[in-house]
């Protein structure tokens, strides 16, 4: 018989919790963000090679020995100034912001004091080695503050300096510009294009839907038709010598100003894709290192343009033996591709291709769009080459031959336009970037090996013989010989629109290449 215990457990205790005292209530804790450590190594780096290059420059002009040259020192200097910028960028503590944002007010007041002193001739160096670099340094750091900035009144005072200091300068520029063309080479120029840039600024800080951004942009529109019509006028004037080089600067600046306002203000599907694309530039690294990378072939090729310019006097036209030459050529080949290749690929692989078309718009606005995006960035990719050319005009104090400007820049935005058209062809064929660029650096190769074809060497022979049928058809399809001859001062318009034309035959069949999808 199977017997059974119990099992004695021991009893709960419940006086355990009579004595329970709740613990006392706190205020939550205190969320801190983690801080960018790496960021602030960087930045005192950056300080230190600043301060470091900065000695080195100003070494000679205290009369002291320093071990490290003014040339390094100013490659010291640079490379410290972009560690630090990168910091301003990306540092949002309190304190930080707002000491930024106060150094980047002093610098633009710096530079401010700096041109009003240059009313005088002998501080206009000053100007031009402090004063330009101060005003766009304090842009950059004026931006980086707003970015973070959340108090309503100092984002306020940021804001609105950045407004008034911009319509100052294009004020100032217009104004003194047309009193006198001469200074429109000089500092005129510059601060143009830096008004531009504080206006725009202005308007890109604003809030959305804001109305003094709206009238900052109609501004700019008026500002710019006023100058191209006064430009036009005073160039063209019985016995006028203004358009040289004073009235082609303002038209150029004006053309520009209207097609910013335009691009601003307008709602048509085309520009909204067209500002859409030329923003995504400017936020990918490719747009920075095709921009520096120009800037710095440039200065390269100016460089030694200027020995060849001090060895020898040069004759006319002289721009000719500035702009062509092997580094410009080689440096198209690969900015082309590298402008082209991301401009459908990237939107076919991430899938926001789909997205994008299902928007009120046909494939004829996206295409176009996308080309006039491309176009205008790669254009502005040669604006540093004409300032070195005003800058020539500035120091050198002589006059020299601007006319074949006017026919390159025809010639340079003929075959550009083919050469991006053919290139956004490329890239909506693929999925893959690197295919694209390929195909597009091939294409330009195309060009090379046709240019080399009919060039003639020191006894005038070329592989396929001058004057004939096949050598004519060569030279009108090749971009190089149409810069070549539009830098010597003759252009015929057939040779422009033959290109033109050729724009126009990718875009229609990048077109149907989209409206393939629809056939699936």
């Amino acid at each position: 018989m199977a017997t059974s215990r119990a099992i004695k457990k021991p009893k709960r205790d419940d006086t355990a919790l009579a004595n329970y005292q709740p613990m006392v209530e706190r205020a939550p804790s205190v969320e801190r963000q983690d801080t960018p450590t790496i960021a602030r190594i960087i930045a005192m780096v950056g300080l230190f090679l600043l301060v470091l290059g900065t000695l080195a420059m100003l070494a000679p002009r205290w009369q002291r020995a320093a071990a490290i040259s003014p040339d390094w020192g100013l490659r010291f200097a640079s490379i410290g100034l972009c560690l630090l910028l990168y910091h301003v960028f990306v540092e949002r503590d309190f304190q930080f912001r707002r000491m930024y944002g106060c150094i980047g007010l002093a610098l633009v007041l710096g530079g401010i004091v700096l041109r009003i002193m240059a009313m005088r001739a002998a501080y206009m160096n000053w100007f031009l080695v402090a004063g330009l670099p101060a005003f766009l340094i304090g842009l950059v750091v004026i931006i980086a503050a707003l970015r973070h900035e959340t108090d309503l009144q100092f984002r306020s005072i940021l804001l609105y300096a950045l407004g008034v200091v911009g319509g100052a300068m294009i004020l100032y520029a217009g104004i003194n510009g047309f009193r006198s063309g001469e200074s429109l080479a000089g500092d005129g120029v510059a601060l143009l294009i830096l008004g531009l840039l504080y206006v725009c600024a202005y308007i890109a800080m604003e809030e959305t839907g804001s109305d003094y951004a709206h009238y900052a942009a109609l501004g700019l529109g008026g500002a710019g038709l006023a100058g191209l019509v006064a430009g036009v006028v005073a160039s063209f004037m019985p016995q006028s010598t203004f358009l040289i080089p004073g009235g082609l600067i303002i038209i150029a600046m004006s053309i520009l100003y209207i097609g910013v306002a335009v691009g601003i203000l307008c709602d048509w599907p085309v520009i909204v894709i067209a500002r859409r694309d030329l923003a995504a530039y400017f936020y990918s690294p490719v747009g920075y290192l095709v921009l520096i990378g120009m800037n710095f072939i440039g200065g390269f090729v100016f460089a030694n343009f200027l020995d060849g310019l001090l060895v020898g006097r040069s004759p006319e036209p002289i721009i000719g033996r500035f702009i062509f030459s092997l580094y410009p050529v080689i440096t198209q080949m690969f900015i082309v591709p590298a402008v082209t290749m991301r401009l459908f690929s990237e939107e076919k692989r991430t899938g926001t291709l789909e997205v994008l078309m299902t928007a009120p718009v046909n494939e004829i606005a996206v295409v176009v769009g996308k080309f006039l995006a491309c176009f205008l960035f790669y254009m502005l990719t040669w604006l540093p080459w004409w300032l070195y050319l005003v800058s020539l005009r500035y120091i050198g104090n002589e006059p020299f031959d601007y006319l074949p400007v006017i026919s390159f820049t025809a010639a340079l935005a003929a075959v550009s336009a083919g050469l991006v058209a053919m290139g956004l062809f490329f890239s909506s064929v693929t999925n893959n970037q690197i295919i694209a660029a390929v195909f597009m650096f091939v294409a330009m190769l195309i060009h090379l090996v046709f240019y080399l074809l009919v060039a003639q060497d020191e006894m005038g022979r070329s592989t396929i013989p001058a004057g004939t049928a096949l050598a004519e058809v060569i030279r009108a399809v090749n971009f190089l010989d149409l810069w070549l001859s539009a830098l010597w001062g003759t252009i015929a318009p057939r040779y422009l629109m033959l290109h033109a034309s050729i724009a126009v035959f990718f875009l229609f069949v990048t077109v149907k290449v989209l409206e393939s999808r629809k056939w699936k």
